[in-house]
């Protein structure tokens, strides 16, 4: 036999507890396809018919093109570099010497009246030569032998760098032709340059150009199969000065081959002349370059031509 509570007059509340349901998604054959036309079945009460649409875009296969970019700009020059050198070769240190600076002070006087200065020191613009410089005299001496190896004579040297830029191309060419007539004197470069603010447009120009023609060839292929595309690399290449239709500056060289053949007549010229070198260049005016004297050379300027050469990698637009 148990013992029981007696009964009592209980009343137990529970809090609300809100169930979460997870949602309901009816499938095709519960709803309905109404692409095909077939009816779902009844939904029940509280469940919300719902339709979606897949859309679907092919992609485009991924497309790379690298092209190069060239571009070739050409200018007529506007200064020509002058390097010269005045020598001498004797038995006496002092003879040499003496002969190199006598005729390099000649040379300074006729290059100080095609190059003006201001009382600044400047350079009249518009002078013929826009500036000139020398070195300082240099000698060294040296003793030969002869066949059978017997000491002879010491033999001494002197010699003098000079450098001239000019703007009037027809005064250098008598220039040129005047310093011929000095069996003393040998001409080491003639170099055809630009101004530089010259060049650094020019630099810009051809690169500009070389991109538009690797842009124009990419452009040509993306719209034959429909497609944009766009530069993602740039890499450029070996580029530059090239004068008429050799690339780099003359070698000294082929410059004085080049003026020697030219010079040829007026070596034969000055060979036959009895008056002495020392007194053909003593000033601008009696050497020729005030009279049109026919000492004057025919030094055609060289074009200078800058080119450019870049790769460039494009990839569509769309990609």
């Amino acid at each position: 036999m148990y013992l029981c509570a007696p009964k009592a007059n209980l009343q137990v509340q529970y809090p609300a507890m809100r169930l979460r349901q997870p949602p309901i998604i009816a499938s095709k054959a519960f709803l309905g396809d109404p692409l095909s036309g077939t009816k779902g079945l009844a939904l029940p009460l509280g469940i919300r018919k719902t339709t979606s649409f897949a859309t679907s875009k092919t992609k485009m296969a991924p497309l790379k093109i690298v092209l190069d970019g060239n571009s070739s700009t050409t200018r007529q020059p506007e200064r020509a570099a002058l390097s010269f050198i005045v020598k001498a070769t004797g038995e006496n240190r002092e003879s040499v010497s003496k002969e190199v600076t006598e005729t390099s002070n000649e040379i300074n006087r006729v290059f100080k009246d095609l190059s003006p200065k201001t009382e600044t020191g400047e350079t009249i613009q518009g002078s013929p030569v826009t500036s000139f410089s020398s070195t300082s005299l240099q000698t060294w001496s040296q003793v030969p032998s002869d066949s059978s190896g017997k000491p002879l004579p010491t033999v001494y040297h002197a010699t003098l760098s000079l450098n001239a830029l000019f703007q009037d191309f027809t005064k250098l060419s008598k220039v040129v032709g005047g310093l011929f007539s000095y069996s003393n004197i040998e001409i080491q470069s003639l170099e055809w340059c630009l101004t530089e603010a010259t060049q650094k447009a020019l630099s810009s120009e051809s690169r500009e150009e070389a991109m538009r023609d690797a842009v124009r060839k990419a452009n040509d292929y993306a719209r034959v199969i429909g497609r944009e595309v766009v530069a993602v690399e740039i890499r450029e290449s070996a580029g530059g000065v090239q004068f008429g239709m050799n690339t780099g500056r003359y070698s000294a060289f082929s410059q004085r081959q080049m003026m020697q053949q030219q010079m040829q007549p007026q070596h034969q010229l000055a060979a036959r002349s009895t008056v002495p070198s020392a007194a053909v260049f003593t000033s601008a005016s009696n050497m020729g370059l005030d009279s049109g004297a026919p000492m004057a050379l025919d030094l055609s300027p060289q074009l200078i031509r800058y080119t450019n050469h870049v790769e460039v990698e494009f990839q569509a637009a769309d990609n």
